[in-house]
């Protein structure tokens, strides 16, 4: 709904439009070209300062047309791509911004066309709803083309003024794809497959450097070698996190970790702390059922397996011997149900009753 102070600029601007196409002569003292350009651009500006795009498009369109050889033009463009991006057009405001790019490739505001054109990939990016999955588990294409885009601005317009800004949104695009990784990689480890939770991890350091998640990562390709038995490259996972990142909360788990397997307490092929030595049948069982495992499967580069039970485990099935033993009490014997019976025993003697307490046998 259009309020009032709305609707009557947009009827102002439909007269000027009007007026302007019909031919009509204007009253008052003539304006210059310049002049005249600079009072319909500023009109159109006060409407897009208010967010009133649904006005503010018209005038800048009308002073594109009217004045093309007035620098108002120029500015009037930019600020229509504004206003489609502020309406969330972010396709329609991207090719804007490139065309201006393009018809003034000297134009003093180059630089931010070419950070709104960042910012347009930016906005794109999967947000948190509470209805959704998180943003890590979600399919991240957007994000990689934001994270592009945004590269590239930095490191062609390393002076401009919005570089800052540009850094901030790459931190942020880099902290979430390195989730990503991350994320995959539990996934692998989950399933027993730890030389794909290696290959996740040092992508993720290699590709996202800068996430400001290099501690959690290291940590987790440390557990991962310990895991798989080799405890030397376990040991440079963990040094790497003590000595780069001293002030990190990962830095004392990682110091724990070296200590316990200077101590011999920590088995080469074992998870250390979280798995008992002697895990019993239920205890190794997975926790989940396979169903729900294949839920949470990430569909990146498809690398992921069939969903199924963490190898290594086996769940009795119903009928088989360990659960009938299960049922018996301690003392009792089992016996095999496909041997011959054997001479049959004497019932024991039925207590005293009385006639009519005696079970009848007549039908």
């Amino acid at each position: 709904m259009v309020g009032t102070r709305s609707l009557t600029r947009l009827l102002a601007t439909l007269a000027l439009v009007g007026a302007s196409a019909c031919g009509a002569p204007q009253q008052g003292p003539a304006l210059s070209y310049g002049e005249s350009a600079r009072r319909d651009y500023e009109r159109a500006l006060g409407a897009y300062q208010d967010h009133d795009c649904l006005t503010a498009t018209p005038l800048f369109q009308h002073v594109r047309r009217e004045y093309p050889y007035s620098r108002y033009a120029a500015l009037a463009e930019l600020r229509g791509a504004d206003c489609e991006l502020e309406q969330q057009h972010f396709a329609e405001a991207i090719r804007q911004y490139r065309s201006f790019i393009r018809a003034r490739p000297t134009h003093p505001d180059l630089d931010y066309a070419q950070f709104r054109v960042a910012v347009a990939y930016f906005r794109q990016i999967p947000q948190d709803f509470f209805l959704s999955p998180p943003r890590e588990e979600r399919d991240q294409s957007p994000t990689r083309s934001a994270l592009r885009i945004i590269q590239r601005f930095v490191r062609e317009y390393e002076d401009s003024e919005h570089v800052e800004e540009a850094r901030r949104m790459e931190r942020d695009v880099l902290a979430l794809l390195a989730r990503h990784e991350l994320f995959v990689a539990d996934f692998y480890l989950f399933r027993d497959h730890p030389a794909a939770t290696v290959s996740r991890i040092e992508g993720m350091l290699e590709d996202y450097r800068g996430s400001g998640l290099e501690p959690l990562a290291l940590v987790l390709l440390g557990r991962t070698y310990l895991h798989m038995g080799q405890p030397d490259q376990a040991r440079v996972a963990f040094e790497d996190v003590v000595s780069h990142y001293p002030e990190s909360g990962f830095a004392t788990q990682a110091h724990r970790f070296l200590e316990r397997m200077d101590s011999g307490s920590v088995d080469e092929g074992e998870p250390p702390e979280e798995t008992p030595e002697e895990p019993t049948p239920d205890e190794a069982a997975p926790t989940e059922t396979p169903d729900s495992e294949g839920d949470s499967a990430d569909p990146v580069e498809g690398e992921v397996d069939e969903p199924g039970a963490e190898p290594g485990t086996e769940t009795p099935s119903e009928g088989s011997a360990s659960s009938e033993v299960d049922e018996v009490d301690e003392g009792s014997t089992v016996t095999d149900t496909h041997e011959q019976p054997g001479p049959e025993r004497p019932a024991p003697p039925e207590p005293d009753r009385r006639p009519e307490d005696r079970p009848s046998t007549t039908p």
